[in-house]
């Protein structure tokens, strides 16, 4: 899967962090759509790190795709990261994803997926 991120969301809270990179401007999508619509021809790929809630738990790691049979738990992979593009290896799943993003945001991506890779994946950032 390799396509060009039109919307980057990142957030991190308190049970989990999450990077989204869609193809689609979700408030674009809903100015022609109602918001209980489902934007099947949109094309994404989500991480998350999920942090446990107890002592008990270990942290879970996640990954999400519009082609959903290929989603699932995340264990050993490596995220390589520069300024124009976001690749992510795994399994025997590659995927590209072509950014257009400020040095700001740059920095909060590379931030958040620090916390992603943390000692599940590696990364690798060319600047």
């Amino acid at each position: 899967m390799n396509f060009k991120c039109k919307e980057l969301s990142i957030s991190d809270e308190n049970l989990g962090c999450t990077i989204t990179f869609s193809d689609t401007i979700e408030e674009e999508f809903y100015k022609t759509h109602r918001y209980d619509e489902i934007n099947e021809d949109e094309i994404y790929l989500m991480l998350q790190r999920t942090y446990p809630e107890d002592d008990y738990e270990k942290d879970y790691y996640y990954i999400e795709l519009s082609d959903f049979d290929r989603s699932g738990e995340l264990n050993d992979f490596t995220i390589e990261l520069n300024r124009n593009s976001f690749k992510i290896e795994w399994d025997s799943n590659k995927y590209e994803i072509e950014i257009d993003i400020n040095q700001e945001e740059f920095e909060k991506l590379k931030e958040a997926l620090k916390i992603i890779t943390y000692d599940r994946g590696q990364m690798i950032v060319n600047e």
